[in-house]
């Protein structure tokens, strides 16, 4: 265990910050003494220390004083104010930054010095249950120990990979489980079109979804293998597929995700 030994300061309470502090108190991993929270909105601060006891601050300057660990999970358009700040109080010593703004490179933190080391994270929303996935990039700075740190971190939210920088916009778009939703939805109201009642239709759906995943794990074929063995000749799933290739909607998910990526990327512009 590594993160005993360390303190945390969160500038901006948001909805990850909420995520990443559950999972690290709930776990096991670290104490609320451990963590700071700064943020202007006084209601928000006030909620993240009444549910997990955390500190609070409205100052950020004050937050990474009492930190070795800062995460700076602000809107991405407030990320050059943010750097601005930290820039005029000259703060940053050995710190490790781990941001969390959707579509600002490790490039944009080098104003606060060029040998700072810099995590790139994004989780996603399942983080929130231990289920997630999130990608990370290091930039040169970052040691070996802080490696070690920042994946036992994001490994108490479930899976991380470690990418390329810039693959992690991709990894944004591609991880949103607002896709998954949709799709979800679009099965019970295909089975209530067909006469199922509602109730019905979910637990139809949400079944298929689980299983069909579940096979996934089980065995050792892709998707592609999978499809076909569910697939008789002249069958249900056959056509059920034609239909699907013959309305583009595969074609309609690759470009979702590529036009949320580009999204996330112009997020810092």
């Amino acid at each position: 265990m590594t993160l005993n030994k360390r303190t945390f300061a969160f500038i901006g309470g948001g909805h990850i910050t909420e995520i990443i502090i559950s999972n690290l108190i709930g776990n096991g991993n670290i104490t609320p003494a451990q963590l700071i929270v700064s943020d202007p909105d006084g209601t928000r601060t006030a909620f993240l220390q009444h549910e997990y006891d955390v500190q609070i601050t409205t100052h950020n300057i004050d937050a990474v004083r009492r930190a070795d660990i800062v995460f700076i999970n602000v809107l991405p358009q407030i990320v050059g104010h943010v750097i601005d700040e930290l820039h005029r109080a000259a703060v940053l010593e050995k710190h490790l930054i781990i941001t969390l703004a959707a579509g600002v490179s490790i490039g944009r933190y080098q104003k606060l010095g060029e040998k700072l080391a810099v995590v790139r994270a994004l989780p996603n929303p399942p983080s929130r249950i231990g289920l997630g996935i999130t990608a990370l990039a290091f930039n040169a700075s970052v040691s070996q120990s802080d490696r070690v740190v920042v994946e036992e971190i994001f490994s108490s939210l479930g899976k991380y990979i470690v990418i390329r920088e810039e693959l992690i916009n991709a990894v944004t778009a591609l991880s949103t489980p607002a896709n998954v939703y949709l799709f979800f939805q679009s099965l019970i109201e295909a089975g209530v079109r067909e006469g199922i009642d509602r109730e019905n239709a979910t637990t139809i759906a949400h079944q298929t979804i689980a299983g069909a995943m579940e096979m996934w794990k089980a065995g050792s074929k892709s998707p592609s293998e999978l499809m076909a063995q569910a697939s008789t000749p002249g069958g249900v799933s056959v056509e059920c597929l034609y239909t699907l290739e013959k309305n583009a909607v595969r074609a309609a998910i690759i470009e979702a995700i590529h036009n949320g990526a580009q999204k996330a990327a112009g997020f810092s512009e």
